[in-house]
């Protein structure tokens, strides 16, 4: 993709990306029936037939993102940016305190890190997890060192075995940096945790994000990213997020507010959640079944 993009005029991609996205969503089982069952425990009304479509138009739209994020990779496009909550950025910004940015997997955080970091007066450090081919994560570490290079404030980590990135992360909170975490996908050996985020709606989200927030009480702020047209996307930054203390035992407080957040915004943009694993499922609130 990357070379064929420096070759190939803008008003081909979508007859090209038409095909091979056909090609992923009937290959991808696992990732089309995730998708789909995600959709019809968020729209429980939704036959089989348009929860299939739904997952088109998720996969669809993920290849869209990917395509803009390789154009400005290889300098062949370039995105216009909106933003939606430019208060609250600035909160963000003027804060003395290290902040955490919760988002989660809509539109395009490869291109909306470094447009970040470019303008706060601190550190911005993403987190991610490894690729799962070794030669993808090459090609992956390659570009992300290019963008560290261009926008010296933005740097990335990875969420990867014996690390202790959890402890690291506290400590840059700590030296007053911002850290932004995706807050809505469980892969790899990522410590779940299932919330009734509204009854018979249990949706599994990872632990790490919210007790690194609750622990080091650095202010959270939700922020969300969406496609909103021809490379063009709108940042969407939601007001501070109020999070209790931490306590022992079972407390899935902070997690439910959380959940919420996510959940208001996936089901006004389902279409943009890039989620291909099963993490929202319903229950029977009788019995406690799962359906």
């Amino acid at each position: 993709m990357l070379h064929a993009l420096r070759v190939t005029p803008w008003f081909l991609e979508p007859v090209l990306i038409a095909p091979w996205t056909f090609l992923f969503f009937v290959i991808g089982k696992n990732q089309r029936c995730a998708v789909a069952g995600n959709l019809q425990a968020l729209f429980p009304h939704w036959g089989k037939w348009r929860a299939s479509f739904g997952a088109w138009r998720v996969f669809w739209n993920f290849a869209l993102t990917l395509v803009d994020a390789q154009r400005c990779e290889t300098q062949t496009g370039d995105v216009d940016w909106i933003i939606d909550g430019i208060k609250n950025i600035d909160d963000l910004n003027d804060c003395q305190k290290g902040c955490v940015i919760l988002t989660a997997h809509m539109g395009n955080y490869d291109l909306a890190a470094p447009f970040f970091a470019a303008r706060f007066q601190r550190t911005l450090y993403t987190v991610r997890a490894p690729e799962r081919e070794p030669e993808t994560q090459k090609l992956r570490e390659a570009e992300i060192r290019q963008k560290e290079i261009l926008y010296p404030n933005f740097r990335t980590l990875y969420n990867q075995d014996g690390n202790l990135l959890g402890i690291e992360l506290a400590r840059l909170l700590g030296e007053g940096n911002i850290v932004a975490v995706q807050g809505d996908r469980v892969v790899f050996d990522v410590s779940p945790m299932d919330v009734e985020v509204e009854p018979g709606l249990i949706m599994r989200l990872p632990r790490g994000p919210l007790y690194l927030a609750q622990a080091t009480g650095a202010p959270c702020f939700p922020l969300f990213i969406l496609r909103d047209g021809w490379r063009r996307y709108q940042i969407c930054a939601l007001p501070q997020m109020r999070l209790p203390p931490r306590r022992r035992g079972q407390d899935d407080e902070a997690a439910k507010i959380w959940a919420n957040t996510i959940l208001h915004q996936i089901r006004r943009h389902w279409s943009q959640w890039y989620v291909f694993e099963p993490l929202v499922r319903r229950i029977d609130s009788g019995n406690g079944d799962f359906r």
